[in-house]
């Protein structure tokens, strides 16, 4: 396989304080943004910015990868950058230097693109369905209940997520895979860790949860280990999850398919209070880089008042 004419960069989110620090090298007339969600830093990508699920503009919830399919290719030696480092992001990457390569794109390239797609979407389909299927987290749980997505695409992004490569190597490594779907072993690796820890800290009493009001069909999960999103979805269709990253208290709002809560308008009315919130029609995060302040009786509020009439569930699933 031919190596990428494009260089790969990962971007700081500028409310770090070190952040122009480390992003003056990385922006410029030739750099192409993938999933730069921040308007600040994606102004100065001067090639333009792939990101048509965040910012609820008229994007239908395509992913990047999908973008990139089509996307006019970068001149030689243009760099792209993101500041989510996740697998939509790093296989878009990838995706446009196999096409500026030359590369075949055929049908099983176009089933990982795909597959990458739906995943990263969140939009996992009709929640009672799925839990008709799995019923009440056990505990204790095993490391296989952590999750909603497919082996191959939960390794690639741990990987994705993980500090074990350098971009231009992810990079490289989401070519591979696209085309012949190599998973390294460090992504599989990456991938069962992350399941442990998850699973490690729920049957250790080490997650909390908070059920609100009886029909309300909203979960409060709070966990130092990764996973409590997952943990949530066998809770409750919608997810308030309370973790953190670097130290920083990090809030992820989410809900198994758009039918639960109108996140544009609950995301317009956090950015009121603490600009920097920001998502899809599916999930929305607090400010990249920093910690939220809101507090959590704060957002779980602004959450209950964003939920779409219909959404309402008669019971709990909730194991012992």
């Amino acid at each position: 396989m031919s190596p990428s004419p494009y260089c790969a960069g990962l971007l700081t989110p500028f409310r770090v304080p070190e952040a122009e620090e480390r992003n003056a090298t990385l922006l410029g007339p030739r750099t192409l943004g993938i999933e730069v969600t921040e308007t600040e830093l994606a102004e100065r990508c001067g090639l333009g910015n792939i990101d048509p699920q965040h910012g609820f503009g008229g994007g239908q919830g395509r992913s990047a990868i999908e973008a990139a399919t089509s996307w006019p290719l970068p001149p030689a030696g243009a760099r792209m950058v993101t500041v989510r480092p996740d697998a939509d992001a790093f296989g878009a990457m990838a995706l446009l230097g196999l096409r500026a390569a030359d590369a075949a794109i055929d049908r099983s390239v176009r089933a990982r693109i795909a597959l990458v797609a739906r995943c990263d979407s969140f939009a996992h389909g009709d929640w009672a369905s799925w839990m008709a299927d799995r019923g009440p987290l056990p505990r204790p749980a095993a490391p296989a209940d952590m999750t909603l997505a497919p082996p191959d695409y939960a390794a690639m992004n741990a990987l994705a997520m993980s500090s074990a490569l350098e971009p231009d190597d992810k990079v490289a490594t989401f070519a591979d895979w696209l085309v012949a779907g190599r998973i390294p072993l460090m992504a599989e690796h990456a991938r069962d860790v992350m399941y442990s820890d998850a699973a490690s800290a729920w049957n250790d009493g080490k997650v909390e949860v908070e059920c609100l009001s009886p029909g309300a069909p909203v979960a409060v999960v709070t966990s130092a280990a990764p996973g409590a999103l997952w943990l949530g979805y066998r809770l409750a269709p919608v997810v308030i999850a309370l973790s953190r990253s670097s130290g920083a208290r990090k809030v992820t709002i989410a809900q198994f398919s758009d039918d639960w809560l109108d996140l544009a308008v609950a995301a317009a009315d956090l950015n009121r209070r603490e600009p920097g919130w920001g998502g899809s029609a599916t999930i929305l995060g607090s400010p990249q880089g920093v910690g939220s302040t809101l507090p959590r009786a704060v957002i779980v509020a602004f959450v209950l008042a964003h939920l779409r009439p219909s959404a309402t569930c008669s019971s709990w699933m909730i194991g012992d």
